[in-house]
Order: structure tokens, then sequence, then C-alpha cells
């Protein structure tokens, strides 16, 4: 047998603290592992991050070099004209009229009732096989209120299209407009682009071949349809993660998604060929503001929630909550639809735009320097959307100069941020989780205390029940029976024993359960000392024990044992030995908990022998053990009341030995006493269950007798005579036969009290004296209740 711990003392932390330590360790434990898996989630946003760059660059290559195929040039002047301007007085104009353009996207300045006029020259192939691809003027898809393409003959013969009212023509491509050109057309080729829009807008127009317009369409409707399903997917799964967590911040994350998803489809277009969100259209290019505005706030509210500045930074953080203002203004502003405003409405959506990322990334930053989880790759991410999101809507509006990669960056940045916000909110999953586990722990732990508490109350009531009638030869085993139920209860264990030595003058070894008696016998007859000493010391322990190799060579359990001393005085000693079975060993808490209800049963039945007692002086006579007067005046008012209630008889009897005084003079007082105690004996025998007998004063005693008329008390004190009568009581060498004498009295119907049938009975004594002794007297009866008697 070998100690795996330290001694320990209880008493050192309340019961209600012990259980904290357990639960501590636990939820360290689930803190550490949602710690490990945060840490993975963030490597795996970055590592995400580099092929995400890979992605892009791999797609901005393919679609460059599909864009760089040869083509032949195209040369454009512009010229802004009134709306009334017709196609005719537009082609009459000279050549020097119209101001020329260069470069991948034309920046042009609409208004209202202004029109765009682009002079085109180009020289077409002749292409004679009708199997050949056509060549397509190809433009951008530029939210503008109508696009024209007429020719030089000046009759239109093209069908023209308009960004915010789609008709399904088929000028309108995924990818952008595309107007395919006759093919019997060939040399120098002048064509006049009729374009209509209410603010700035950039065009980028190519003469392309038919198939690889074709083909860009279905790069645009992949990318696109990925873009879309990917932001719709997000927003389901932001929904049903508030449903699951209701986190606020997922609102956030789902307006941002949302946000995001509407203006990709009005910037491509297909919102407004919605049934349903069709109309959105008639808003024209103020409709494309407030959804701008929309996104720049869902921008900050999301980066709010996510850094969690509020009470490391109240300040900023109430800063972040004001700026939500402005985009609502600037929504509703758009929502008005004054086309006259929609010059200052886009500078202002701009501004509030780049404002709002740039918010974002100092919000993000801050979020970094307080150590926000995935903080690094979703400052790097917004980075990339302030970028691209910067330069598209510059190019838009023509401040820059652009190409169609920068519209494709952009929309794929907006998405993959997205993407990277919701693993950046899988923090709030587990920080969701650690609440929960931490709340759990702390239920769990509120419940147990307050179960222990409710045992050890229960415990220890049973206690005070249970051993205070109890006789004494019975009180150990209820008490430690008591004690080894409840300790199962709260200790998980194998089995457990109560052991004692000299307790009480008896040993007792009480094993819960029963089968394990001999298990414990063999132990304590091979290890009593080490337990004794254990027990002396009053330090509770736990004890390895190595047990031998099972007959099929196996290697055998680990058994522990937890020793707990009682506290007894000596020389008696005792313990409370948990066994249990493995590497588990015992808790803090859990010796505390056993530790004390042991001491609780050892001092409960100390304190019911000293009540037994204590009792014992109080209410019988030392002399005789027998009740004395004091309880024998409470039983006879209690059966008396009783006796009235019931309409019972009730008879009180006498009985004093004859010549006590001389017994005393002529034998000593020794020799009186145990005739006293002789009569009393006498008299017990013959109360039975019912009759109770007490010592009144000297050498007088008095008998109860219960339910019993006059007739059959007076049966029972003639027995009691004659076998006191026949006793013989042997002093050395002499003999003395003892004689007693006996009153009795019945209850009267007007008995007012017990002291009245009292003074009858104590009556029919002196006359059973004087009657010349040895006798049996019964007071005269006027009325008695329940039987007649007479003298």
């Amino acid at each position: 047998m070998s100690a795996t711990g330290r001694g320990w003392r209880p008493g050192s932390r309340t019961t209600g603290e012990g259980t904290t330590d357990m639960a501590e360790r636990l939820a360290h434990g689930t803190a550490g592992s949602f710690r490990r898996a945060a840490e993975r989630l963030a490597r795996a946003p970055q590592k995400a991050g580099v092929a995400i760059v890979f992605l892009l660059a791999l797609l901005a290559s393919w679609s460059l070099a599909a864009w760089a195929q040869t083509a032949p040039d195209l040369h454009v002047a512009v010229y802004e004209a009134t709306a009334s301007a017709t196609p005719r007085q537009i082609e009459a104009l000279p050549a020097s009229t119209f101001q020329s353009l260069s470069g991948a996207m034309l920046p042009l300045h609409g208004g209202p009732g202004k029109t765009i006029w682009l002079r085109l020259d180009t020289e077409l192939p002749v292409v004679d096989d009708e199997q050949a691809s056509r060549w397509m003027l190809w433009i951008n898809r530029a939210a503008v209120d109508r696009i024209v393409l007429h020719p030089a003959a000046g009759k239109v013969v093209y069908p023209g299209a308009d960004f915010f009212l789609p008709r399904d023509t088929t000028v309108e491509h995924d990818s952008g407009y595309a107007f395919v050109l006759s093919r019997t057309t060939g040399g120098p080729v002048t064509m006049y682009l009729e374009v209509a829009a209410q603010g700035d807008f950039a065009l980028s127009l190519r003469l392309r071949n038919e198939a690889d317009v074709v083909a860009a369409d279905r790069f645009e409707i992949m990318l696109t349809t990925a873009l879309y399903a990917g932001l719709a997917l997000l927003l389901l799964l932001g929904g049903g993660m508030y449903g699951a967590l209701r986190d606020r911040q997922y609102i956030y994350y789902m307006a941002y998604v949302g946000a995001a998803l509407a203006f990709l489809l009005a910037h491509n277009g297909p919102l407004y060929a919605m049934p349903w969100v069709k109309h959105w259209g008639h808003f024209r290019t103020l409709g494309l503001c407030a959804l701008v505005n929309v996104l720049a706030a869902a921008t900050v509210a999301t980066t709010r929630g996510f850094a969690g500045l509020s009470r490391a930074m109240p300040a900023f953080d109430r800063a972040l909550k004001f700026f939500l203002f402005v985009p609502g203004v600037l929504v509703l502003a758009c929502l008005v639809n004054m086309p006259a405003s929609v010059p200052a409405l886009q500078v202002a959506s701009l501004l509030d735009q780049v404002l709002a990322g740039m918010l974002a990334v100092a919000t993000t930053a801050l979020a970094w320097r307080h150590q926000r989880n995935l903080a690094p790759p979703m400052l790097l991410m917004w980075l990339l959307v302030l970028a691209t999101g910067t330069a598209r809507a510059l190019a838009d509006l023509g401040l820059v100069a652009g190409n169609e990669w920068i519209g494709y960056a952009d929309q794929m940045m907006l998405a993959f941020n997205a993407l990277l916000m919701g693993f950046a909110l899988t923090d709030h999953i587990i920080e969701f989780r650690l609440q929960r586990d931490r709340a759990s722990l702390a239920k769990d732990q509120a419940d147990a205390s307050l179960k222990m508490e409710r045992e050890r109350l229960k415990f220890i009531e049973a206690l005070h029940t249970t051993l205070r009638d109890a006789p004494s030869g019975d009180q150990e085993w209820l008490a430690f029976r008591r004690l080894l139920e409840v300790i199962r209860e709260l200790v998980p264990q194998y089995s457990s024993a109560v052991a004692l030595h000299a307790f009480h003058d008896n040993d007792l070894l009480l094993c819960e359960p029963n089968t394990t008696r001999e298990a414990y016998i063999t132990l304590l007859a091979t290890r009593g000392g080490a337990f004794k000493g254990i027990s002396r010391s009053q330090l509770p322990m736990q004890l390895r024990v190595d047990s031998p190799m099972t007959v099929d060579g196996s290697a055998p359990d680990l058994i522990q044992y937890a020793v707990l001393p009682l506290p007894l005085t000596a020389p008696a000693w005792g313990m409370l030995l948990i066994e249990r079975r493995g590497w588990q060993g015992f808790e803090r808490d859990e010796l505390a908990v056993a530790a004390e209800l042991a001491q609780k049963a050892a001092r409960a039945v100390e304190d019911a022998a000293n009540d037994r007692v204590m009792r014992i002086n109080a209410e019988f006579d030392a002399l005789t053990a027998v009740f004395n007067r004091r309880t024998m005046d409470n039983r006879l008012a209690a059966y008396f009341k009783e006796s009235i209630q019931r309409r019972t008889p009730l008879v009180v009897l006498f009985a004093d030995l004859d010549q006590l005084k001389d017994i005393n003079d002529a034998h000593g007082h020794a020799t009186g006493d145990q005739c006293l105690r002789a009569l009393a004996d006498v008299l017990k025998a013959h109360c039975g269950t019912s009759a109770v007998v007490g010592r009144f004063s000297g050498d007088e005693f008095v008998v109860i007798l219960p339910d019993l008329n006059p007739e059959q008390a007076r049966r029972w004190a003639e027995a009691v005579r004659i076998e006191v009568n026949g006793m013989e009581m042997e002093f050395g060498s002499k003999k003395l036969r003892l004689r007693v004498n006996i009153g009795m009295a019945s209850r009267l119907a007007e008995d007012a009290d017990a002291n009245q049938l009292v003074e009858r009975a104590e009556k029919a004594l002196a006359n059973a004296r004087r009657a010349g002794r040895d006798q049996v007297e019964v007071a005269a009866i006027h009325r008695s209740v329940g039987g007649t008697s007479s003298r």
C-alpha cells in the first residue's frame, strides 16, 4: 500500500467552494480546446488568402489574354448634344466637331437633357465565309438610360438598350452590349453611338469577334453565378446562425452580405430583370447610389460588431455608431429621385463608400491591436476591398483610367470578404460555446452544491430523528449505515465502508455494498496498523493498494482508497473508507464532503448516547431504574386526560415495602436499597407495555394502570403482593422475607384532575398499613368509571 497524495485536513475551505476546482479545470480545458480550434480557423483564412490571390491572378491573366486578341483599330470621338438632336443632324457635323478620346475606359459626363454622341471610325475586313464569326461592337455594361448604334447612312438599323429597363434584346449580353456588324460591311466604316445617362459613367468600346463575345458571356455567367450563389448561401448561413445563437452580430453580417448581393445584382444588371424588384429601375442611377450607401452602412456596422470596441474604446465606438446616420441620410436623398441631384449624390456616395472602407480598415486594425481573433486576415481583405472598390467607383465616374478587370476584382473581393467574415464570426460561435459551457458549469456547480446541501441537511435531520429513540446498541449501526448510503450518492465509488474499533466497547464493520465485506475484513487484517495510525493522526489521505495479478495474467485494476478518520475518543478509533477503481483519484471537494458527513455521523452517535444518559438521569430514578416522581406526575396527567377523552377506566396504585425502616436499622441501608430494587423489578415485570411504574418518594412506588377496571386492577395488585411475599432475600447467612402494602383507586366521573385520584390511592395505602400490613386496599368507590369494587 502506497500513498498517492499528501495528507489534507478538511475544513480548509467550505463545502460550497469545493466544487469550483473541478469546474475551473473543466472550463479551462474547454476553453483550451476552443482556443486551438480558433487558431486553426485563423490559419485557414490566411492560407485561403494565398489561394485567392493566385486565383485572381490566374483569372486576370486569362481574361486579359482573351481580350488581347487582334482586332481592327477603333477611333472614338465624342460630342455632347441636347436630347433633341437627331442622328441625321449629328451625321452632318464635320469630324472636327467631335473630340477625340483614347484609353481602355472612356470617362463621359451625362446629365438631364443631355445626350452623348460617339463617332466611331474603323476599317473592317470583309467577311465572305458565312460560317465565320462576325465582328461585333462590344461595349461594357454601363449603367446608362439609353444606348443606340446608328450607321453612317443615318438610318437606325440596330436596336437600342436600357440598363435599368432591360427589354431582352440581342444587344444586351451578360458581359456587355454587343452590336453585330453587317457581314457585307468592309473597308472604312463610320458609326455613331448615342448614349444618355443621368450622371457620370465610363464606356469601354472594342471590336471583337462574335466567338470571343460568346466566350466572354460564358465567363461572365460562370463568375457572377458563383458570386451570387456564394453570397446567397452565406446569407442563409448567417440567418441560420442567428436563429441558433440569437447573436446580433449575425444580423449585421446578414445586412452586409445582403447589401453586397443586392449591389452586385444591380451593378451587373440582373436585379432589374427580376419581376419582383424590376420597379427599382425607375430610380435609375440614384437607385445604384442608394445601394452603395446601404453597403457602406452595413460595412461599418459589421466591422463595429466584429471589433467589439465598446468597452476598450467607447469614444471610437460611438463615432462608428454616429457614422451610420450619414449613409442613411444619403439613401433617403437618393430615394427622393431628383435627376438634377445625380452628380452631387454620385460624388457623395463615392466619398461615403471610401470613408466606410477606411473606417472598416481602421476598426479592424484596432481589433488586431486588442488581439481580436482573425483580425490580421480581415485587415488584409478590407484593404483589398477598399482598394478595388475605390478604383471601380473612380473608373465608373471617369475620374481615373480603368479597365474591365477592375469591375471583376471589386466583385470578387466583396464575395471573398463576406466569406472571410463568415470565418471570422466563427469566433462568436466559440465565444457562445464558451459562455454556454461556463453557464452550464455554473449551473452544474450550483446544482451540485444545492444537492450536497440538501443531502447534508437531510442526513443531519435523519440522524437526530433516528437516533433519538433508537436503542443504545443500534445507534452506531443506524448512523453509519445512513452515512454510507449518502456517501454513495454524493461521491462516485466502487464501494465504501465504516470500520470502528472499541467504539462504545464494540467493534463494527459496515460495508456498501455488503458483498464487499470479506474484502474489507482482509484489508483491515493485513493493513490494520497503517489504518490505525492514520485514524490516530486525524489526517485524511488517499492510498493506492497494489492488487495481485489476476488468474489469466492480465493487469489488475488499480485500487485507490480515501481514508477519512472519525473523531473518536481514545482508545476507540475508526475511519470511513471509500474505494475507487482506476487512475482517477479523489477530488478535494469529494473528500471535504465525505469528511464532513463522517464527522457529523460520529458526533451524532456521541450526542445521542449523551442525550440518552441525560434523559435517563432526568426521567429515571437512579436507585431503582424506574421513572422518578416528576416523570410520573407528567405521565399521570397525560393518562388522566386521555382517560377522560376516551371514557376509559384508569387506576392508580401505590405500593411500599412493609417495615423498610426496621430493615435499614437492622441490616443497613444497602440492604434496604436492595429490597427497593427487588420490589421495583417485580412491579416492572408485571407492568408489561401499557402500565407505568415510578418511585414516588422514599419506599413508595406508584403504578398507573390504564384501561383496567377496579376488579382487574385488584387482581393485578394481588399478583404483585403474592410474588413479593414469596420472595426470600439472602444477606450473608441471614434470610429476609419481604412484604408489600398496596393501595389503589379508580378514576371517578367527578374527578377534576389527577390529584384527587392520587389522594384516594394514598389514603388506601395508609389503610392497608393500618389493616395489618401485607394488604391490598381499594379506595371506596361511589361512582367509578369502567367497573366497581368494594372494600
